[in-house]
């Protein structure tokens, strides 16, 4: 399942000692993009994920997951981003699979 994780965090997200590894733990593979949000692709709940991520963050910080679909959505060329576009396009080449019909 792909999601988008959105972070509001009281501090740069570098700053978070265990955020990266809580991405990692929950993620086949994802893609960091502005400060603090991510598009993660997990065989974990979204219920896990939003466990991983507040157990990484402090108090009064906030996380939201939202499962997401590739195929209805529409993106720029993204020319400059090479992972990005790479994992959008893996992401929808999995999703538009047979097997996941």
């Amino acid at each position: 399942m792909l999601y988008g994780v959105f972070c509001r965090l009281g501090r740069p997200a570098g700053e978070y000692p265990t955020l990266l590894g809580a991405v990692q733990a929950v993620s086949v593979v994802s893609w960091a993009f502005p400060e603090a949000c991510w598009v993660v692709e997990s065989q974990h709940s979204a219920e896990a994920v939003r466990d991983a991520f507040h157990a990484a963050i402090e108090p009064g910080d906030l996380a939201l997951v939202f499962p997401m679909q590739v195929g209805p959505a529409r993106w720029t060329s993204l020319k400059d981003w090479r992972f990005g576009r790479q994992f959008l396009q893996s992401a929808l080449a999995r999703e538009q699979s047979p097997a996941n019909r």
